[in-house]
């Protein structure tokens, strides 16, 4: 049976909650081993991911990243963490601001498993699209 990353990461997760620090490496170890045992290195990255995760949502916690073409005012910025706290019921909104000059206009804003595509650049894809077929 194949174990997936999000596996990984909720058993990680459930093994070091509430554990010292000794314990937290023993189990990491531990964890280390059963990895290599199983030739799952390959999944690190996405076990990170999943773990860091699984770790801001018990805290109430949410990661997001916001690229734009340009750098957002307070305003703007404010209105994005107050979407993301209504959408996930968030207590608090980690923003990572990221500018991509590549995306003319608008943003891509990623928190969890999804992704609020309104750059200019998808806009005009899209209706290049809708014209071409």
């Amino acid at each position: 049976m194949k174990i997936s990353a999000q596996q990984y990461a909720q058993s990680l997760f459930e093994s070091v909650v509430g554990k010292s620090d000794k314990e937290v490496k023993a189990v990491l170890k531990n964890f280390v081993a059963v990895l290599g045992q199983n030739r799952e290195f390959n999944k690190e990255k996405a076990i990170i991911e999943a773990f860091i995760d699984i770790w801001n949502r018990e805290r109430g916690e949410l990661a997001a990243t916001l690229k734009s073409a340009r750098e957002l005012g307070p305003t703007a910025r404010e209105t994005v963490v107050n979407y993301l706290k209504d959408k996930t019921s968030a207590k608090k909104i980690i923003l990572d601001e990221e500018i991509d000059e590549g995306l003319i206009g608008g943003f891509v804003l990623r928190y969890g498993s999804k992704v609020l595509d309104g750059s200019l650049k998808n806009s005009l894809d899209s209706l290049k699209n809708k014209i071409s077929n």
